[in-house]
């Protein structure tokens, strides 16, 4: 008897790859023995909506989504609302992979749907923010906005460049955020321009701000970027460019598996951005769900203990 599987896709992600091989997915999904359903995205939120509304233990024994970051924390999202405890394959078509990247999936279409061939599952951890959940990155500051106010066209033309030309735009423009962070074991109050709760190793193509990340270590990476001077940016960011940034004095770098971030001492609502999308507003109670997802990933892949 055959198995059920869930396809959902985002067909303005990337280059529309997904459009040019659907035939191809679903002959290479049914050869696996599977049934194979396919779901479209209709608009932002359509495919949380309807793994919600559609989808249980019962009726699906596998999801792919295929798309770019945002397009899996759609997926992530209505599986952990719903708790669903399903198989997630990724298939990562979209302009930004980065989460795809940490786990090592590969981006060849055909090396990816290996992965389901061979079986390769592993638990993951995933991050709330709220009531929001998300698995490569929560941030806020300078560069949080990017993905989110980059018009789509731009990035089908450009790709990952578009986020770095509004990327650059964003640090010459930012405003520095006032904020208080809380762990269980400490606190501190401070000015950055950039926050990052990592999940995974990197975003927006940077994948070396949180090198020693482990989705499997039940904890977050944290990430802070002080408030600078303009001059001393450019050596910062060659720094993170190296990898070489989390021993900065300009930068606060730990691990924990809880934290809680509010304004400081101005009454300022800054924005914020889980995977790509828009976030949760201020305060911010995060944590890990540790183990909370299994994935398809390579068997070799150096970033999952």
């Amino acid at each position: 008897m055959n198995k059920e599987a869930l396809l959902l896709y985002n067909p303005c992600c990337g280059n529309r790859e997904v459009l040019l091989n659907l035939d191809y997915i679903a002959s290479r999904v049914q050869n696996m023995g599977y049934n194979l359903k396919v779901y479209r995205s209709k608009f932002g939120g359509s495919i949380e909506n309807y793994l919600i509304e559609k989808v249980d233990d019962l009726n699906t024994d596998m999801i792919i989504v295929s798309g770019g970051d945002g397009t899996v924390n759609e997926c992530v999202n209505g599986m952990m609302k719903k708790k669903l405890n399903i198989p997630l394959a990724i298939l990562p078509l979209g302009t930004a992979n980065d989460f795809a990247h940490t786990l090592e999936i590969p981006s060849k279409l055909p090396l990816a749907l290996d992965l389901i061939a061979h079986n390769d599952l592993r638990y993951i951890d995933v991050g709330k923010a709220n009531d929001k959940f998300f698995i490569n990155v929560c941030s806020m500051g300078a560069l949080s906005a990017v993905s989110q106010s980059t018009p789509i066209s731009i990035k089908k033309k450009l790709g990952k460049l578009a986020y770095y030309i509004k990327g650059f735009d964003a640090i010459n423009h930012y405003e520095a955020m006032d904020l208080e962070v809380m762990t269980s074991g400490t606190s501190f109050n401070n000015k950055f321009f950039l926050v990052l709760i990592f999940n995974g190793k990197g975003a927006g193509g940077f994948m070396k701000l949180a090198n020693e990340a482990d989705v499997c270590d039940g904890l977050f990476d944290i990430v802070c970027f002080k408030d600078v001077y303009l001059y001393d940016i450019p050596p910062l960011f060659f720094k993170v460019l190296q990898g070489e940034h989390l021993d900065n004095p300009h930068v606060i770098y730990f691990k924990t598996n809880n934290l809680s971030i509010k304004n400081g001492s101005y009454n300022k609502s800054y924005c914020t951005d889980i995977d790509g999308e828009h976030g949760p507003t201020l305060p911010l109670n995060i944590s890990v769900l540790s183990n909370a997802l299994r994935v398809y990933v390579p068997k070799t892949t150096k970033y999952i203990s």
